[in-house]
């Protein structure tokens, strides 16, 4: 269960990076909580919520209405999701890969495209670790994301 809700996570993670309106690298942190639903067949099941801030300091801490699905089979630790965070014309719509190992770690890729002033912003690599009490199934990531 624990992986799965990292992975999560780790798909969230993606949520409305500063708007920079150049091109290049946008770094960002995020804080998930996991929400497993179901497991059935060895694959587990959730939703996933979370906050995002820009590592360039250059914006404000992001919050936007963030909801997303994952899936994570438990005997390989691999699975993915789908995501949609923001409102109105301005969304980040995208689906995630994600590998987690038995130490409470996961790593992956955001494949993202975005909508209105997120246009042009593309996915990228992330990594994730669980953080406090195992039944919280909080997480926190670093992720980067590409702007053309």
């Amino acid at each position: 269960m624990r992986k799965i809700l990292f992975a999560s996570m780790l798909t969230a993670v993606m949520v409305l990076p500063a708007l920079a309106e150049d091109a290049g690298t946008i770094k960002l942190h995020s804080g998930w909580k996991l929400i497993q639903e179901r497991v059935d067949k060895g694959v587990a099941y959730g939703t996933l919520f979370g906050i995002t801030f820009n590592d360039a300091g250059s914006g404000p801490l992001h919050t936007a209405p963030v909801s997303g699905t994952y899936n994570l089979t438990q005997e390989t630790g691999k699975g993915g999701g789908e995501l949609t965070w923001g409102s109105g014309d301005d969304q980040l719509l995208g689906s995630f890969t994600i590998t987690s190992t038995p130490d409470g770690k996961s790593t992956g890729e955001n494949i993202v495209k975005g909508t209105g002033k997120l246009a042009g912003i593309t996915g990228g690599t992330f990594a994730c670790a669980f953080v406090g009490k195992p039944e919280d199934q909080q997480a926190v990531c670093t992720q980067v994301f590409n702007r053309k």
